[in-house]
């Protein structure tokens, strides 16, 4: 009988201590640590597929300086940025190894942004399209050289007292990202939205100072930092 009653009190104790798990509230994943996942997959989107970049023609500049009779200018502006990306594809094809590299111009943004890549039309290093460069991999980031959005993530700081109706009252102080709009080669997702940190998402060209870094010296700083990140998140 006693053993009875035991075997009753202990199906009790686990049916009762079974649902106070079943219903406790699921710890909510901190900010901070969603983020750091989100940056360890995407490094590893990067690692494991491709890197898309994107080369600008200012063809709508062009055009409109063509219409008013400014050919010279639209023929100076036309030669520049074609040199321009001609030394951002040697760059990537010379000092970047951390995955593949596609080139597109950026009238095939949209496709890109679709996945519609029948529809796109991938360069070769004379920037002429090349139908045999085919994307073998559907996992991808993309990246090109232009400016740094501003950040409006909020970042702990540390904490700080102030007086309240209570005594003093601990605060937590947080920074927002600043509004740094300088140029640089900036790692974007493939709808071509900015990455954040801890994700190191550019390298600084320094194109407003008179000493500038050149193509193949960001390429080189950015191939580095991927490294480094995704070994340290692998």
């Amino acid at each position: 009988m006693n053993k009875i009653i035991f075997g009753i009190l202990f199906l009790l104790t686990a049916t009762i201590g079974l649902a106070q798990d079943t219903n406790a509230p699921k710890k909510k994943i901190s900010e901070r640590k969603q983020l750091k996942n989100a940056t360890t997959q995407q490094i590893s989107q990067c690692y494991e597929g491709a890197l898309l970049v994107r080369l600008k023609t200012r063809k709508h500049s062009i055009e409109a300086l063509r219409k008013i009779g400014e050919n010279k200018l639209a023929d100076k502006i036309e030669s520049e940025q074609a040199d321009l990306n001609k030394k951002i594809v040697e760059a990537f094809q010379n000092n970047f190894d951390f995955c593949p590299t596609y080139f597109f111009f950026s009238d095939y943004s949209s496709s890109i942004r679709k996945g519609d890549f029948d529809n796109v039309e991938f360069l070769n290093e004379k920037l002429l399209p090349d139908t045999t460069i085919l994307l073998s991999n559907r996992s991808f980031l993309t990246a090109e050289f232009g400016r740094i959005e501003q950040d409006t993530a909020k970042y702990f700081d540390g904490y700080y007292y102030t007086s309240g109706d209570n005594g003093l009252e601990r605060k937590t102080s947080y920074y927002g990202g600043p509004n740094m709009r300088f140029g640089a080669l900036v790692i974007k997702n493939d709808q071509f939205m900015q990455l954040r940190r801890p994700f190191p998402y550019y390298v600084r060209t320094f194109d407003s100072l008179p000493i500038k870094r050149s193509p193949k010296n960001v390429v080189k700083r950015m191939n580095k930092k991927l490294q480094r990140f995704y070994k340290k998140n692998k």
